[in-house]
């Protein structure tokens, strides 16, 4: 009897050690990251839930002295989708335009590739590298590249007018005056 009651003693005692382990250790709150790249207008206010049957309130944030600016009284358009380019393709696309201004087509190439990695949903970059490859003289990889300009460009009827522009110019100096006058026909349902 000793015996099965020292087991169960040491039983109870190795699992009270064992369930302290398999407790979380907590964390400290981590603060907030700074997205330099976001827009400074204020987030919109979340949706009224309809089920809910409290009202909203909402708290006025304190006074920080006669420099705070007044919150503005209505709400600020969203802005376009097109000029939500991430920093590091504007600057890619920035590096590529100096490299292709100074004849460097290879540079802007590559400058070009990078930003297309980074966010391949940019109408604007598929235009960039498309007209980078036509002064290359590499017409057909930049027709295909324009093309796919077109496709991601869907929606957004400037990109696509300068992309079919872009086409019809590709298309010439590739020796094909037809698909060029076809994608001239393109731009100008735009």
């Amino acid at each position: 009897m000793l015996l099965s009651s020292t087991r169960f003693l040491l039983m109870a005692a190795l699992m009270a050690v064992m369930a302290g382990c398999s407790i979380a250790p907590t964390q400290a709150p981590q603060p907030p990251v700074d997205d330099r790249g976001a827009s400074a207008e204020p987030a919109p206010p979340p949706a009224a839930d309809p089920e809910s049957s409290e009202p909203a309130v909402a708290t006025p944030l304190p006074d920080s002295g006669p420099s705070a600016e007044p919150a503005p009284s209505s709400p600020q358009p969203a802005p376009r989708a097109e000029s939500r380019q991430k920093p590091a393709v504007l600057a890619l696309l920035s590096n590529a335009e100096q490299s292709r201004a100074q004849g460097d087509y290879r540079g802007a190439q590559g400058s070009l590739q990078r930003a297309q990695r980074i966010d391949p949903r940019d109408a604007e970059v598929y235009y960039s590298l498309a007209l980078t490859h036509m002064e290359l003289e590499d017409y057909e990889l930049a027709e295909q590249v324009a093309l796919k300009g077109v496709s991601v460009a869907q929606g957004n009827n400037t990109e696509l007018k300068r992309l079919w522009n872009l086409l019809a110019k590709i298309r010439l100096r590739a020796g094909d005056p037809a698909g060029s006058q076809a994608a001239n026909d393109k731009a100008a349902r735009y």
